[in-house]
């Protein structure tokens, strides 16, 4: 799903991740991709699966724009009030926004625990300026998380100019193209869209971090 950004996922797939891992989980809702202004019919299915996977008291991570730019707050609280005992993240369509840090105080003010931004740019450290400037802003009030091109190389960098407590990195990578016979989209006829955990990557970033002293 790296290429839509991520939708959301089945309920069978959560129940095995968390049957087979001892973490906490947050789970996605997002329901199409492409962007972050929905439909009447995609917002109830975020709603439905907010309510959903919200039942079990998992993490959420999910985020919707109005037309204009701002944070769809009407679509939040119905989120929150599916999900009273879910810890809600607004995820990276703040990068969307018309105004970031109008759109972090709203989020603020609706009282979800987290936000996951770059900074408005496709690389959180091309962001660094306006994360710090959101790290401020949110104080103790609500974590910001840094994405977007997240590696051994630059994670350090990044947490000492931002501040940030949390980074989200992808820790995977492309498989091998298969031969899998007839192909399932002539469109995309011989890609291959499977991948592999990038243990490298992770030890890589934790690492780095324990090395300087921030974890």
């Amino acid at each position: 799903m790296a290429g839509l950004w991520g939708i959301t996922p089945s309920s069978g797939l959560v129940d095995a991740i968390r049957g087979a891992l001892p973490v906490r989980a947050r789970i996605l809702i997002r329901p199409s991709p492409g962007g972050f202004v929905y439909a009447p019919a995609e917002l109830h299915a975020l709603v439905t699966d907010a309510e959903i996977f919200g039942g079990g008291a998992l993490g959420l991570v999910t985020g919707a724009l109005t037309a204009n730019g701002s944070v769809a707050e009407s679509v939040l609280r119905a989120v929150l009030h599916a999900a009273p005992e879910s810890e809600v993240t607004f995820h990276r369509a703040i990068d969307h926004a018309r105004d970031m840090l109008h759109a972090l105080e709203a989020c603020i003010t609706m009282g979800l625990h987290r936000v996951l931004t770059s900074g408005g740019e496709t690389l959180a450290l091309n962001g660094a300026v306006r994360l710090k400037t959101m790290v401020e802003h949110a104080g103790d009030r609500c974590v910001i998380a840094a994405a977007g091109g997240i590696n051994p190389g630059n994670v350090v960098e990044l947490v000492e100019r931002t501040g940030v407590r949390e980074v989200h990195f992808a820790a995977q990578r492309p498989m091998p193209a298969k031969h899998h016979g007839a192909s399932m989209s002539s469109a995309n006829a011989g890609v291959s869209f499977e991948t592999e955990p990038d243990r490298a990557k992770i030890e890589g970033v934790l690492n780095a971090l324990v090395k300087a002293g921030l974890r």
